[in-house]
């Protein structure tokens, strides 16, 4: 009975491992490089990516907000995948001209590296490319209401 049983299982095997092999290749070749299968890149070299159809492992999350009074928030954003943290900005605003980034750090804010991402809109809701978060590091998100206010997260590690 157990040679049957194996018999069985073994073609069962054999049909679905090509099968899987086209499936696992077809997602290599096709879609979003940041799919479910991984992201198409590593570590700094995922800095600029867009973090929307990532299939995060872990978050996203919300880290830190900060606002400025009556037009506009920012987040800090972080998801994990393949093992290492990305983090990004989000801002929703009223106001009709801004600018949203994230900041780098590898010194706890007193040096970093600015305008990560920037992007500058006419109104609305806005995130930004993702940055590689590495230990070690720490993030800020800022906006920048024109006319009005700079205002930055804290900065998180």
């Amino acid at each position: 009975m157990g040679r049957i049983m194996k018999k069985t299982g073994s073609r069962i095997l054999t049909r679905a491992l090509p099968i899987a092999a086209m499936a696992f290749a077809t997602l290599l070749t096709t879609g979003n490089p940041a799919s479910a299968a991984g992201l198409g890149c590593s570590g700094y070299g995922c800095d600029g990516w867009d973090p929307g159809p990532v299939s995060w492992d872990s978050g996203p999350d919300t880290d830190a907000t900060a606002t400025v009074d009556g037009y506009a928030t920012v987040g800090l954003r972080s998801g994990k995948k393949d093992g290492r943290w990305y983090g990004w900005a989000r801002t929703a605003t009223r106001y009709y001209k801004y600018g949203v980034w994230i900041d780098r750090s590898t010194d706890g804010g007193r040096t970093w590296d600015g305008l990560r991402g920037y992007q500058h809109r006419d109104g609305g809701d806005v995130y930004t490319p993702m940055s590689y978060w590495p230990d070690g590091t720490w993030l800020r998100a800022c906006v920048n209401v024109e006319g009005i206010e700079l205002k930055c997260t804290k900065w998180v590690s």
